[in-house]
Formats: structure tokens, C-alpha cells, sequence
């Protein structure tokens, strides 16, 4: 063959490989098989293999060898002739032959082998004297391949389990990043790049002679000791050589131009000192207004409070006593307190779960009557502003107002952004209606598919959508056939930045603009925000707030920035004089200057907080993060203060709420007892935070191929973030072994399209992992790899495999970890040597876990239990049931699955604030079972236990409980009336009935007020045969919302009959009934 045949053969061998791998993975696409993984492991080899030949011809071509010396050419050929059998005979691979031989032949192939090494070596010195035909950009791309082909080779030995690896990782690690630095700079282009190359290509030549040596092959294989071998001597020689040589270079290019490194650790993250008191104390000032009030207010109004701060410092010449953090920044953990803490927390009120807004009346208005009335044509509605105006609480204040409620039969909502997905999007806004909860359901859908059903989702319904921040019309232009016009009034709601955008799309209507705020706008929420709803600001502070509001030009953002900050200050005037003056118009007047004004915000920062804000940029932008999540993984950071006899998760939550008082931290959902859900932070805070913590060295954020493979690692860097595709991931070869977090996302977020099948790298690589978040990938396992356990300072567990079932006992060696999540669609059996794991807080497993006991664990004396394990979800209980609940005896949240054990004793579990007890009745009643619930349980939910009426009282009496969820809980044999005792629920807030066939729901005395006391909020679901509701609801001064769902029309009429007697009772505008909403 000649060089070129060659070539082509390589490429349709390496085509066979791919059609290959994606026809095995289609077939076990529904389910794990272990033989996929090990032939993906052996294909990917071969594929290497290949590469590497494809790529080493051109690139001794361009080095000087116009042809390949026979010997080393026909070598090649027999490489590619080989790898073609093998791609044959692995579509046999379910033949357990011919795995074997495959697996043999595989073995033989070797891209260099002894009788041509030699050869080869003279290929890669070769000269460039007799001048390369091609152009600086060919060249530059036959370079990035070798040295990509180079890169995944070494990457692989420095993975390997052998002594001599080991005894040379530190040279190899040298040499892995010179190769990644040749990669990053090959990328840029300028005018010395013909004589960059040359140099380039030498030293990639004295690489490949090393990385492809085949005595280092045989050394790690295992076939000859490096002890003793002179060849061996030599090749650590080279190694050593070829790295001073690249160092020459690196040290030249430095010479003549700036390479971009990241900041030494003198701008690690410090606290600023203060001499007296500290900035972190809100002693004299107002605590930060932990509710939204809004004024216009976009979800861009939380940016920039932080840098306002630092500058009003220095205006002030406030210095600190705020203890300097560590000089790396990685280091940043809160100290361990003895008995209590020096530092003042923030304690602002938990948000609550509606917006207060003002100033938008008039612009909702007008939205809404474009809305509902006008042409029959589906029209779409822009909202157009430049960021901080409120174009999206606009839209949430319209898409939640009654009136549309009531006029649109399906209401919808994604978010956009910069950088979106089609099929991301589409499964996003067949979700955002709540019925389909979970994307993974629309998964082995095609874009095509996905928009066929969003077809048939709206088809014959007037419907609402709204497309929150769109900033290309290609986003409506690739979705539009969706959507149908049956001409039925539906509307489509956009909101831009731009007005381009608003003025090219389809079915267009006349923007609608928002302005900035009036000077008594601005001020009115600049008080709202710092002083609450029912409090005025001071007259002696009123001209000046009136003077900080006119320098924040109207715009919502800046106003709730500098808001947060002087509700941390002193309300002094002296005070508010000071920031008046070092508050500048330009610093709040335009996008370019947001960057300042955060930088002045983040530096007035706790040393806690700043760390805690910053690891938002590890998310993906505009992701709704779970609090828990995230209070859980500052915790395992180590950014949490450790107070004696106080839990770390209140003083996480304490963080949490002081970010969000500072209006830096928004909430997307809150608890229906309070606290916070979900939160997020604003794209143009994202973008900060993201940049903030690299300069810092805190954390680095790499999206796509591009930040991947040029990404240069720097020293001791402690925390990873990667947003990509499989592909992408595996092809960029990173090492970073010094690594301490890792937290890896798939770039199209809710498909888990990310599918690894083997991780062995990972505990290979990053032995130093203290979180390893792995739950935004699917990992195609059905057992976790006994390897884990060489993860030894690991605090924080995540992983998505749905297929997992086992867990091996070697994860008891992990004795630092407190937080193990699992999301698998199986039942997973932990082994008894979790029992040996005494630092374990929190274990979740999706579809439930099974807990193994010893056999010497049947006398009480001998249980090993979990002492400190806070959260279990979900447990699954059988006859043992009793025996692994004295094991958890200071659990607070518990979820279990009941599988008719009779074993319902909770009594015993004294912390439990919330139980979850999902039951397996089907015809047989627990009427003769003894209930026993725990006294200081706050929230309960009951799902399919067959409880009869009757043993209702038992729940009714707990006299903490707050929230109460009841599905299928109820038996018919017990009869199908409930009436309430008198005195019970002392202290519920929230009731949801949901499928319960009840009849008759009374109470024993209608005449007693002594039913209900605190309720706040009821919602029925699906509840059709209700004929009486008790009277008590009509005369509950505490009822605030009825939700009414799914339900029958003779439900509907017993909750409007609840709703007069509540206008009899108080009036008008007391309770409020939501239907079809859950």
C-alpha cells in the first residue's frame, strides 16, 4: 500500500469501530451488560491504536519523510490488517470464543514494535530542511492530531497500576504537561508559527520516540523487569532529556509574550481585617429583607451587591479583625470551634413563597389584556428591556395571575439563555407543567419526536408559552412548527435583551418595552428591600436614600444590590453620607461596570460566604440547585464553621439565608413549612463567580472540547467542573491528580446521554477526591467498582446509574464519607460493612436500598449502628425491619418502603422530624395493628398503608406535626368516614389529600373551634367521591389557599361553599382557590 491507501484503510477501519460501538450500545441501551463494557474498553484501545498511525504518516511527511521506510510501512499494514479482523469478529462478540481470541489478537498489536523502533526513531528525528508543501494551518493541524495521539497514549501509561509507572509519574506528569501546553498554544495564531512549529514538531518527535517505546510496553505489561534492563536506564534518560528540552522552549515563548496563568496564592480568597468590629456583624443595621420585593425587578437584581461594600469600606477606613484565610485558596475550610463561635451569623427570616411586587401593575396589565383578548391568530407577546428591567418577574407576575390561570388551558415555561439545546429544551417544556416530572422520560426521543408530542400537547388547547431569555431567533425559528394555530387566542410570551430578536419572529406582535423605574419607584423599593413591607425608612435617612436610588438610574438590579448592602450597614447618617459619596453613577450605569460593582459587593463578603457564592459557578448556569445539595456539598468543602452542639446543616442553612438576605442568591422554590427548595443566581452573577474563581484559583469551570483540551492545569488546583459530552470528556485525557473535587455534567442536561462504562480512571487518577459528583452522567455499572476504595479523604458521593444494584463491602474503607447518593432504577443492597461507616450522614438511593446485617447482630448488644446518619432514602423493610430501625436512632428524615412487615413501632426514633412511609397494601387492612409515631414529627406522608379511618386520631395527635400528605392511606374496612377528633392537629399548616376514598370527612363537634388551629394550606387531588368536608374550614382564620386538583364537581362545590362562609366570616380576599394547579 501506499502512504495515502493506508490512510484510507485506517479510516474505514476506524468507521467499522464506531458503527459497531453505537450498534452494541443501541442493544444495550435498556439495560446493563458487563460484557459491553469490556468490549468498549477493547475497542477504544484499537481505535487508539489506529489513530495514532493515522496521525504519525502526516506528520512525519511534514517533518521531511516524504515516503515511510518499507519495513516500518508494512508494519503499519499488518497493524491495519489485524485491526479489520478484529472489527469483524467482534460483530460476533456474544460468541464466547471469539471474545477470547479477540482478546488475544488485541494484545499482539503493538503500533510500534521492536524490529521497526528504530526506524521509527529516525522517522521522528528526521529534519525539516527539505520544507514542508504544506501551509502554517496544515501544519498546525498535523501537529495537534500527533500530539493528540501522543496525549491519549500517555494518558493511558499514567493510568496504569505498575512499579515503574509509579517510580516515574512525576517525569511523566512533566512531560503530560508539556504535551497539553503544546496543544493550547498550537490553537492561537500569529506571525511566528512557522518557526513555532518546527520547534514543536522536534520536540513532539523526541516525545513519540519515548511514549510509544516498546520497553515500556513490555515493562508495563509485565514481560521484562526495569529493574536490571540498560534499556530501560536509557528511555528514563530520554524522558528526562525531553523534558528539560521542553521547558527551553516554554521558558522562550514565556520571554517573548504573556501566556495566560492563573494568580499566585496571594490573591487567594482572604477576609478583609477590621479592627473592632466585625463587617461580617450586622449589629446596628437592619438584617437583609429575606423576602423578594419587587419592583421591575428582573432576575438579573442580584448581582452586584457585594463590591458596593469593599469600596464603602475603604470610603470609610474601616479595617477588620476577620481572621486572613490560608494563602491557598483550595485550603479554605472554616475553623473548628470549641463551644461557640466568634462569628455573628446573619438571622434573617426564611423567604416566603410569594413575590411582593410593586411597580409592575400598569406593565402586567397591559400584558395581560394582550393576552386574553385580541385576534383568535396565536400571537406572541416580547417583553424587550436591557438586563435589570424585570422582564422576567414581568412574565412570572402575568404567567401567575388568575385571570390567565383561568383563560389558557395549558400554561408552559422554559428558560433559555446563551447556550441551549433543542431536545434540552423541548423535554423542559414538557415538563414545566408538572405532570411530567421527571425528563428522563422523554430520553429515547428524537428532536423530532419531542416536538411532535409538544404538537399534540397543545393541539385543540388555547395555551400560554413562555420563552424566558431568548437572545436568538434560531431558538423559535427550530421550534415553531410545535406549535399550532387553531385559532383559539393562544400566545406565546418572549423575553430578550434584544429587540432584533422581537422584531424578526413569526406571528410577532408589537414589543412591549419596559422602562426604567421613576425616581419614587426606585426609592420605594430601595426601602422595601431594606426595611420591609412594614417598616418606613427613617426620616433623617430619607433625603439621602432618596439620593443613592436616583444614582442607580432606575434600574431594579442596582437598587436591590445596593439595597443588600446598606441593609448590612449602620443606620447612621454619617454612615449613609459616606456610601452616598463613594457610590458613583457609572458604577450601577451600564453591563460593562457590573463587574466592578460585584467585585466591590464580594469583597465585603465573609470569608465563609465568599466561598459558599462562589461554588455556584460549579453548576450549570441558570440550573435550579437543590438547597439540601448544595448545604451538603459545603459541608464536605469543608466551608462550614463547625459549632459544638450545633448540626452543620443549620449553620449551611444560616450561609444560605444570609446570601439570599443579601440578595445575591435567589429562591425558585421554598418549603411548605418554610426554607428553601431550590435557588439560583442570576446569569450576570454566574459569569462572575465563575470568572472570580478561577483568578482565585478556587474552582475551574470547563465547557466544551475547546476549554477542555486546552485547559493547562495549574498547581494544587482543588476543584474541577466539567460541562460536556462523553465524547469531548474522554478525548481531552485530563490528569489531575492533585484534584480534590470533581463535578461532572452532561452537556444536554436530563437525558444522561453521558454514558460511561468504565470509571476505573477516576480512582486511578483522583485519589485525592474529598467530592466526586458524578449524578449529572449515566454511568452504564450495575455494581460499583471495588477500586472506590482507594478514595480514601472522600467526604461526598453522587452517582447516576440507573442500572446498579450492588455495592461492594470495600466501600466501608471510605471512613471519612458522610454523603452517598444513588440514582438507580433498581433496588440496591448495601453490604453489613456500612455499618462500620460511624461518620455517615446522609444515604439516598432512588428506588430503595436493602442494608445487609451480620449474623452476630441478632442480640441488641451487639448492634453496630449509625450514629450520626441524619437522612436515610428510601429504605426498604422486611421482617428485619425492626432490628434496622434501633440501628439509625438518631435519623431526623426518614424514608421507607414497607413491605408488609407489621412492623410500624416508630416510637423508638425520638430525632424523627419527617417520615415518609410508602406501604404495599392491597386488599389486607391494618385495623389491628398498633400505630406509633415519634412526638417531635413535623412532616409525615402516608402513601398506600390501608390505615382505616379509625386509627386517624393517632396521626391527629401528634402535637408538632406541620405538614401532612396522605395518598391511598386509607382502608374501605374501616369505613370510609373521617371524623376529626377535637384538639387534634395543634399545629398542621398544610394538608394534602390525594386519591383518598373518603366519603364522609367531619368533624365529632361543629360547634367547637378547637380543629385546626395553624392551617394554612389545603390541596385535594384526585378526589372524586368526597360528599362532606368539615364546617370548621369555613371558620379557619389561619386558611390562606385551597388547591383543588383532578377533582369532582361535587368536590368543587363543598370548597366554593368553604369559600362563602370564609367571606361571611372575614371578608373578601381572604382565601384564595387555585384550581388546577398541584
Amino acid at each position: 500500500m501506499t502512504n495515502d491507501e493506508l490512510l484510507e484503510f485506517i479510516d474505514l477501519i476506524l468507521q467499522n469501530l464506531a458503527d459497531l460501538t453505537n450498534d452494541y450500545m443501541n442493544w444495550g441501551i435498556k439495560g446493563y451488560d458487563p460484557l459491553l463494557a469490556a468490549l468498549s474498553a477493547q475497542v477504544q484501545d484499537l481505535e487508539a491504536k489506529l489513530t495514532f498511525l493515522k496521525s504519525f504518516i502526516p506528520f512525519a511527511k511534514m517533518r521531511g519523510t516524504a515516503d515511510i521506510p518499507a519495513l516500518l510501512l508494512a508494519h503499519f499494514e499488518v497493524v491495519a490488517l489485524t485491526a479489520a479482523r478484529l472489527s469483524y469478529m467482534w460483530s460476533f462478540w456474544k460468541n464466547v470464543e471469539y471474545r477470547s481470541t479477540c482478546s488475544f489478537k488485541l494484545l499482539s498489536i503493538r503500533a510500534v514494535d521492536f524490529h521497526v523502533y528504530e526506524i521509527y526513531k529516525e522517522v521522528l528525528a528526521a529534519s525539516n530542511s527539505s520544507a514542508s508543501l504544506h501551509t502554517a494551518v496544515m501544519d498546525e493541524r498535523i501537529l495537534n492530531n500527533f500530539n493528540d495521539s501522543l496525549i491519549g497514549r500517555l494518558w493511558e501509561l499514567l493510568c496504569c497500576s505498575s512499579s515503574f509507572v509509579d517510580s516515574m509519574k512525576d517525569e511523566m506528569q512533566i512531560l503530560y504537561a508539556g504535551l497539553r501546553f503544546f496543544r493550547s498554544i498550537l490553537r492561537e495564531h500569529h506571525e511566528m508559527m512557522d518557526e513555532q512549529n518546527e520547534k514543536i514538531g522536534a520536540l513532539l518527535g523526541e516525545a513519540g520516540s519515548i511514549i510509544f517505546a516498546p520497553t515500556l510496553s513490555r515493562v508495563i505489561e509485565g514481560e521484562v523487569s526495569f529493574s536490571g534492563s540498560t534499556q530501560v536506564l536509557g528511555f528514563c534518560d530520554m524522558l528526562a532529556n525531553t523534558n528539560i528540552h521542553i521547558k527551553h522552549f516554554k521558558d522562550q515563548i514565556s520571554g517573548s509574550r504573556t501566556i495566560e496563568s492563573l494568580p499566585n496564592s496571594s490573591h487567594s480568597l482572604r477576609a478583609p481585617e477590621v479592627s473592632q468590629t466585625s463587617s461580617r456583624m450586622l449589629s446596628k443595621g437592619k438584617m437583609p429583607i429575606d423576602h423578594e420585593v419587587m419592583v421591575g425587578l428582573d432576575d438579573e437584581a442580584e448581582k452586584v451587591i457585594e463590591p458596593l461594600i469593599k469600596h464603602f469600606e475603604d470610603q470609610l477606613s474601616v479595617s477588620s479583625t476577620i481572621q486572613s484565610l490560608p494563602n491557598s485558596s483550595h485550603s479554605l475550610r472554616a475553623p473548628e470551634v470549641s463551644q461557640t463561635s466568634s462569628r455573628m451569623l446573619s438571622k434573617g427570616k426564611m423567604p416566603i413563597d410569594h413575590e411582593v411586587m410593586v411597580g409592575l401593575d400598569d406593565d402586567a396589565a397591559k400584558v395581560i389584556e394582550r393576552l386574553v383578548s385580541g385576534s383568535k391568530q396565536v400571537e406572541i407577546v416580547p417583553i424587550v428591556g436591557m438586563a435589570g428591567l424585570g422582564k422576567t418577574t414581568l412574565a412570572k407576575k402575568v404567567y401567575n395571575d388568575n385571570s390567565i390561570i383561568y383563560n389558557f388551558h395549558i400554561r408552559l415555561w422554559c428558560t433559555v439563555s446563551q447556550e441551549y439545546n433543542k431536545k434540552s429544551l423541548l423535554t423542559q417544556i414538557l415538563c414545566s407543567d408538572g405532570k411530567h416530572s421527571r425528563m428522563d422520560k422523554f430520553q429515547n426521543l428524537d428532536e423530532d419526536d419531542l416536538l411532535e408530542k409538544l404538537y399534540q400537547r397543545l393541539l385543540k388547547n388555547r395555551y400560554l408559552v413562555v420563552f424566558d431569555d431568548v437572545w436568538d431567533i434560531e431558538v423559535w425559528n427550530g421550534l415553531r412548527t410545535a406549535f399550532p394555530n387553531d385559532k383559539n387566542g393562544s400566545r406565546i410570551i418572549f423575553t430578550s435583551r434584544s429587540s432584533n430578536v422581537a422584531s424578526e419572529v413569526q406571528y410577532g406582535g408589537e414589543p412591549h418595552y419596559l422602562h426604567p423605574l421613576s425616581e419614587k419607584k426606585s426609592f420605594e423599593l430601595l426601602q422595601k428591600k431594606v426595611f420591609g413591607e412594614e417598616e418606613e425608612c427613617p426620616q433623617a435617612l430619607h433625603g439621602l436614600g432618596m439620593e443613592i436610588a436616583e444614582k442607580c438610574w432606575g434600574l431594579p438590579l442596582a437598587l436591590v444590590v445596593v439595597a443588600g448592602v446598606l441593609a448590612t450597614i449602620e443606620h447612621d447618617i454619617l454612615v449613609w453620607e459616606k456610601f452616598a459619596e463613594s457610590l458613583t453613577s457609572t458604577m450601577v450605569s451600564g453591563t460593562d461596570q457590573w463587574k466592578k460593582t460585584l467585585e466591590l459587593s464580594y469583597e465585603h463578603l465573609p470569608y465563609h460566604l465568599k466561598a459558599c457564592l462562589l461554588y455556584f459557578a460549579a453548576f450549570r448556569e441558570d440550573e435550579k440547585i437543590g438547597a439540601k445539595k448544595l448545604m451538603r456539598l459545603w459541608i464536605a468543602e469543608g466551608f462550614v464553621e463547625k459549632i459544638e452542639g450545633k448540626r452543620s446543616e443549620v449553620i449551611a442553612e444560616e450561609y444560605l439565608m444570609d446570601l439570599i438576605g443579601r440578595n445575591l442568591v435567589m429562591v425558585s422554590k421554598s418549603r411548605s413549612i418554610g426554607g428553601v427548595k431550590t435557588c439560583y443566581i442570576h446569569d450576570l452573577i454566574f459569569e462572575f463567580c465563575k470568572g472570580e474563581a478561577k483568578e482565585k484559583k478556587f474552582l475551574q469551570v470547563l465547557r466544551g472540547y475547546d476549554e477542555l483540551s486546552t485547559f493547562n492545569e495549574p498547581p494544587n488546583l482543588p476543584r474541577l467542573s466539567i460541562c460536556s459530552s462523553k465524547e469531548d470528556f474522554i478525548q481531552s485525557r485530563l490528569f489531575c491528580p492533585h484534584l480534590a473535587s470533581l463535578l461532572l455534567f452532561d452537556a444536554t442536561p436530563g437525558y444522561k446521554n453521558f454514558k460511561l462504562l468504565n470509571i476505573s480512571f477516576i480512582f486511578c487518577i483522583y485519589k485525592h477526591l474529598n467530592v466526586l459528583n458524578l449524578e449529572g452522567i449515566n454511568l452504564r455499572l450495575k455494581e460499583l467498582p471495588a477500586e472506590v476504595e482507594s478514595l480514601l479523604c472522600l467526604r461526598y458521593l453522587a452517582l447516576t446509574a440507573l442500572e446498579m444494584e450492588f455495592i461492594p463491602p470495600s466501600i466501608a474503607k471510605l471512613s471519612h464519607l458522610e454523603t452517598f447518593c444513588l440514582y438507580s432504577n433498581r433496588m440496591v443492597s448495601l453490604p453489613d460493612s456500612i455499618w462500620n461507616m460511624k461518620k455517615l450522614r446522609h444515604v439516598f438511593l432512588w428506588a430503595g436500598v436493602v442494608i445487609g446485617l451480620s449474623s452476630n447482630d441478632n442480640v441488641v448488644e451487639n448492634l453496630s449502628t449509625l450514629p450520626n446518619l441524619d437522612t436515610l432514602s428510601r429504605l426498604r423493610l422486611y421482617k428485619e425491619g425492626e432490628n434496622l430501625l434501633r440501628r439509625i436512632p438518631n435519623v431526623r428524615r426518614l424514608k421507607i418502603i414497607d413491605h408488609q412487615t407489621g412492623v410500624l413501632n416508630m416510637s423508638r426514633l425520638e430525632c424523627l422530624e419527617s417520615l415518609t412511609w410508602l406501604g404495599n397494601y392491597s386488599s389486607r387492612s391494618r385495623v389491628h395493628v398498633e400505630l406509633s409515631f415519634p412526638m417531635n414529627l413535623k412532616k409525615l406522608c402516608l402513601h398506600n398503608l390501608g390505615l382505616p379511618c379509625s386509627k386517624m386520631s393517632l396521626v391527629e395527635q401528634l402535637p408538632n406535626l406541620e405538614v401532612l400528605k396522605l395518598r391511598w392511606p386509607l382502608s374501605r374496612d374501616g369505613g370510609q368516614r373521617w371524623e376529626l377528633m377535637e384538639g387534634g392537629f395543634p399545629k398542621l399548616r398544610v394538608l394534602t389529600l390525594e386519591e383518598v376514598q373518603v366519603v364522609e370527612w367531619t368533624e365529632a363537634d361543629p360547634n367547637s373551634g378547637e380543629y385546626f388551629p395553624c392551617l394554612q394550606q389545603l390541596k385535594l387531588h384526585k378526589i372524586f367521591n368526597l360528599k362532606m368536608m368539615p364546617a370548621c374550614l369555613g371558620s379557619t382564620s389561619t386558611l390562606e389557599t385551597i388547591n383543588v386538583s383532578s377533582c369532582g364537581d361535587g368536590v368543587k362545590s363543598l370548597v366554593r361553599e368553604i369559600k362563602a362562609a370564609q367571606e361571611d366570616n372575614y371578608g373578601d380576599g381572604n382565601l384564595k382557590i387555585i384550581y388546577g394547579k398541584y
